[in-house]
């Protein structure tokens, strides 16, 4: 994840065992060690973590618990705990720092939720929850009033390989609290898979 306010590239390296956040200059020199906590919960693959607009510090989560780090590596902080025990797998941060969102599930990926909080903990909205097969994919728009994720609208469930047939791109308004499926508007074939959209940096297309 590049952040330019920190002219620095944040990534995920596993060592000793542990998968740690690491940060780089653009060119890949001056690689930094952020995290002594690691970044754990379900399937390392399908973990993230979001910098602060600003660039000074990232979140990243830890099964249950989301926790805010500077970039340093100093300050970590423990932000939230899921009420319900389940686990944070990905996380982003709105523009202005007012919000978080969260997709959690199990420890088998399912009994997906998705949903934003304040800084103070508080579930400001819940944009996905009560449904089968897997989800993720967030991303807060550059205003902060819509959200980018994915669902596999298949309902498909395997706890051994956590396999997605039909995932689509959606993103719910919080204006409104209303979800558009952006697959389908543009023709998305079934059986094919849409994973991990970015708002463009200009906030008028999905990458």
């Amino acid at each position: 994840r590049l952040n330019n306010s920190a002219n620095r590239i944040a990534f995920i390296r596993n060592i000793g065992g542990n998968s740690q956040i690491f940060t780089s200059l653009k060119d890949g020199s001056d690689v930094q060690q952020v995290t002594t906590v690691p970044v754990t919960g379900f399937k390392n693959e399908e973990l993230d973590f979001a910098w602060e607009s600003s660039g000074n510090s990232l979140i990243y989560p830890n099964f249950d618990k989301l926790y805010r780090i500077n970039k340093d590596g100093s300050g970590l902080t423990l932000l939230y705990t899921t009420p319900d025990g389940n686990f944070i797998s990905e996380c982003d941060w709105s523009t202005d720092g007012t919000k978080i969102a969260l997709k959690t599930n199990n420890n088998s990926g399912y009994n997906v939720k998705i949903y934003i909080i304040n800084m103070q903990g508080s579930t400001l909205a819940t944009v996905l929850s009560s449904v089968n097969g897997g989800a993720g994919g967030i991303n807060f728009s550059i205003a902060g009033d819509k959200l980018l994720y994915t669902r596999d609208v298949s309902g498909y469930e395997n706890y051994l390989n956590y396999r997605q047939l039909d995932s689509r791109i959606f993103v719910y308004n919080l204006n409104n609290n209303t979800n558009t499926d952006l697959s389908a508007l543009s023709y998305k074939p079934s059986g094919i898979n849409d994973l991990d959209p970015r708002f463009s940096p200009n906030d008028g297309e999905i990458i």
